[in-house]
């Protein structure tokens, strides 16, 4: 019998977001009927006024994504230094055994913080302030959560602020919101009229299992996707000043339901427009070679037929996941054109090529770095990158088949440490 051994070494240089409060009013039922909450104590102004926000040494196995069950990654030992270890790989066989980190547990008897509930909250007002509706989940603790589900979790949180309560929340199951509709005005709501608001909701909830399809005030019938905006911009309101606002504020801006096109929700990952010069990200670097004609012949061929932002790089992101085997080193050893003509890197490769062929496609992208607890429960550095499509940075990490562009599973999103993000590696 032949025993073969192979010991790898790599470094991986472990490759941020805010988002604001105020608006309010719309319908409360989850059938043809129109359930009303009735708020007693509603206070309204007639001004629409905005509120005021690195030894590293470990034997490990040889894998790739394709014919290993083991995956390693560089553990981060002192600084920047990495150290590998041997944890589960997700590969073609494999993959539907892997799960999230901490998923393993029922989301319904998990216990949500009031701080990851406001995290949450922000990154929400933000994706509705710049895509002009709902996303179709929100991450919070590495649980997909819906809007109905969050929206039980805003308006728990707000009241229990409001009372002095800090204890963590436990989750309802929510049916959604049948038939939203609504109403509502332009004005302002009171801190007495929206925390009236926020407990009715919350009651009507607990008391029927679903979110209402508006919930009634002095401004009218608040609509569905206006609750969670309004009960978003509180929550951020409070995480920035550290108390509740005086009144918030319920605007004409328009806000449809989740999306329909494959797009995903919020995680501590996928990072809310924040200013950045986007067209430094479609730039070509030594090692992303935007415009080697293998990168853009290729890129030209995964998108070909594809008309959305969205669509052209989840397609990219596929590829470049599905196409590429998994190996171990430091830091970049091959670059984006050596890494598609091997078929094969680290995180750090798998990054240069995912981004090279995302940027010949025009989608701005960029790396980020840091370090992360995968599923193993080992602490490792870590490179991925980030795709800009429609306001949203989308955490893409192709080095594992459980991921898909905006949801990573093969480590916990809720307790990542980022070092910085970058539209070139320094290494």
């Amino acid at each position: 019998m032949q025993i073969a051994i192979v010991i790898a070494i790599c470094i991986a240089f472990s490759c941020s977001s805010t988002i604001y409060a105020q608006d309010i009013n719309q319908p409360i039922s989850s059938d043809n009927t129109s359930y009303e909450l009735v708020s007693n104590n509603s206070s309204i102004g007639n001004s629409s006024t905005e509120i005021d926000q690195n030894k590293t040494i470990v034997d490990t196995l040889k894998s790739t994504k394709n014919n290993s069950t083991e995956l390693e990654e560089a553990d981060v030992v002192n600084n920047e230094s990495e150290r590998p270890n041997s944890t589960s790989l997700n590969n073609n066989s494999a993959k539907e055994e892997i799960k999230a980190a901490g998923t393993t547990n029922s989301k319904y008897s998990a216990k949500f913080d009031l701080k990851s509930i406001k995290s949450a909250a922000s990154k929400v007002k933000v994706y509705i302030e710049t895509n002009h509706k709902l996303p179709g989940y929100v991450v919070i603790s590495n649980y997909n959560l819906t809007m109905s589900e969050f929206l039980y979790l805003l308006v728990k949180g707000i009241t229990q602020i409001n009372s002095g309560i800090s204890t963590s929340i436990t989750l309802k199951s929510v049916s959604a919101a049948s038939n939203p509709n609504g109403n509502s005005k332009v004005g302002v709501l009171y801190k007495s009229a929206y925390l009236t608001l926020a407990s009715k909701v919350a009651k009507y909830i607990e008391n029927y299992g679903r979110a209402p399809n508006y919930a009634s005030s002095s401004l009218g019938n608040i609509q569905y996707q206006r609750l969670i905006y309004t009960m978003s911009k509180i929550l951020n309101f409070q995480a920035t000043k550290v108390y509740l606002p005086k009144y918030v504020s319920l605007t004409s801006i328009s806000i449809s339901g989740s999306s329909n096109t494959g797009e995903v929700g919020i995680s501590n990952v996928n990072d809310a427009y924040n200013g950045e010069i986007l067209s430094n990200y479609l730039k070509s670097t030594s090692n992303c070679q935007v415009t080697n004609s293998q990168i853009s012949a290729l890129s030209a061929s995964i998108t070909k037929g594809l008309s959305s932002k969205w669509s052209k790089a989840s397609a990219i992101f596929n590829w470049v996941r599905n196409n590429l085997n998994y190996s171990f080193y430091y830091n970049t050893k091959y670059g984006a054109v050596q890494t598609l003509q091997l078929k094969k890197g680290n995180c750090v490769d798998h990054s240069h090529l995912l981004i090279s062929l995302a940027r010949a496609a025009g989608i701005q992208s960029r790396y980020v770095h840091g370090s992360a607890v995968f599923n193993s429960g080992t602490t490792y550095g870590h490179v991925w990158a980030q795709l800009y499509i429609n306001g949203v940075w989308y955490a893409a990490d192709a080095i594992s088949y459980s991921n898909s562009l905006g949801v990573i599973k093969n480590w916990n999103t809720s307790s990542v440490t980022i070092k910085n993000k970058y539209a070139e590696l320094p290494f």
